[in-house]
């Protein structure tokens, strides 16, 4: 009987920094947002690196973006390896962002976005997938003249897996910086409030063809 609880004890632990890293769009990644948008097409390389609450690790990824006008439609696959897995688990997503505010010359842009994440559960004898619905609204700024861009938006995570659903609020807020002809990096931190809180953090590169919006 006691082997049992120790053996259920024990796969608590990752069970539950999966679902919190699952919490991420693409697990292990901060849900990065765009409300400018962008005419286009652009790719994108991301590492993340989720704290202890969020189930440590390192996880990568990378997405494509095609944007019609103010419509961006997004897809992204990577893979995370937290805390006590012996092998990294991969994960997709995908989300559309709609932006309604702002672009071309305005330094101010506000968008609502889309989307939906899954990762497979590490543990066999439990099975299944977690899957996240994220659902939010960004704000960007663009000042003339100043290289980085931030942006900032809130959004509400909708989780099922395990045999339980649940739903989060989260919030994700970072800079873009765009070196030269469409290069350019980007940082970005990913934080939920609620007890326990859990932050991941994220740094990539990315290249737009993007023919800037009017």
């Amino acid at each position: 009987m006691r082997r049992i609880a120790r053996i259920t004890a024990l796969a608590a632990i990752p069970l539950a920094a999966l679902a919190s890293a699952a919490r991420a769009q693409l697990a292990g990644i901060p849900v990065y947002f765009s409300p400018r948008g962008g005419t286009g097409v652009g790719v994108a390389g991301n590492l993340g690196f989720p704290d202890n609450n969020s189930g440590g690790g390192t996880a990568y990824g990378v997405s494509g973006s095609l944007g019609i006008g103010p419509l961006t439609i997004s897809a992204m696959g990577g893979a995370w390896k937290g805390t006590g897995f012996g092998s990294a688990q991969t994960s997709f997503g995908a989300d559309v962002s709609y932006r309604i505010f702002g672009g071309g010359l305005l330094p101010v842009a506000l968008a609502v976005q889309a989307g939906y994440g899954t990762v497979k559960n590490p543990l066999p004898v439990i099975g299944g997938t977690f899957s996240t619905i994220p659902v939010g609204v960004g704000l960007s700024l663009d000042p003339p003249l100043f290289p980085l861009k931030p942006w900032i938006a809130g959004r509400m995570d909708f989780i099922s897996g395990g045999g339980s659903s649940t739903s989060k609020f989260r919030i994700s807020g970072g800079v873009n910086l765009n070196v030269l002809l469409g290069l350019g990096v980007h940082a970005a931190v990913d934080y939920t409030p609620s007890s326990p809180s859990s932050t991941i953090l994220g740094v990539g590169v990315h290249f737009n063809f993007h023919v800037p919006t009017m």
